[in-house]
């Protein structure tokens, strides 16, 4: 799986380009298919994961690998802490 354009984008507006790397390969590696409960997933739907992730960091890597952390433990409440939970398309509308 790849990541969505808009993730991409965000990422490019969040993260030098440095970190940029990091942080997409970190997603695809920890913060994919492979979250208990997404295994079946499509880009779509992970990217209300990756937008979540990425709000939740602000740009910063602690708070990023903290959002990866919270994912992996139960994505329903990323989704809360990010402000993307009760509506199924807010994270389409988030811009940084």
């Amino acid at each position: 799986m790849e990541l969505s354009n808009k993730t991409t984008e965000i990422i490019d507006a969040l993260f030098s380009v440095k970190e940029a790397e990091i942080i997409e390969s970190t997603l695809l590696e920890k913060c994919s298919t492979n979250i208990p409960g997404c295994e079946d997933w499509s880009q779509e739907n992970m990217e209300r994961v990756w937008l979540s992730v990425l709000k939740l960091s602000s740009g910063n890597i602690e708070k990023f690998e903290s959002a990866i952390i919270l994912a992996n433990t139960d994505y329903r409440d990323l989704f809360m802490a990010a402000g993307f939970g009760d509506d199924l398309e807010a994270h389409k509308q988030w811009q940084p």
